[in-house]
């Protein structure tokens, strides 16, 4: 929606799976995009973030992947509204990676 808000064309992809994954879905999207973002409530190690990369790669998609998710680390604990915060699992740190490859001139 913040994206829209500030006139770009937007696609959400909700995967309801990683396995099997979705590919003509996930290829005819990304090559019709500026960028793919993930985003997981899950570590990124092996996740599902680094599936779409070897998807694009395999495919030769040139498109580029921004990666959304917990790093792989010791997390502690807390409010998870301020873990997300603090790691950057906000849809602010989402619009902050995207943006730059959305305002290439």
């Amino acid at each position: 929606e913040q994206l829209e808000g500030k006139g770009y064309s937007v696609t959400l992809i909700n995967p309801r799976w990683i396995k099997p994954l979705d590919a003509s879905t996930i290829k005819r999207s990304s090559a019709n995009s500026k960028v793919v973002c993930t985003f997981e409530d899950h570590v990124l190690y092996n996740g599902f973030g680094l599936s779409i990369i070897e998807l694009l790669h395999d495919e030769v998609i040139n498109t580029p992947v921004e990666r959304i998710g917990w790093p792989d680390e010791f997390i502690e604990h807390g409010k998870p509204e301020i873990l997300r915060k603090k790691h950057g699992i906000t849809s602010e740190a989402a619009i902050g990676k995207i943006l730059p490859h959305l305002e290439v001139t």
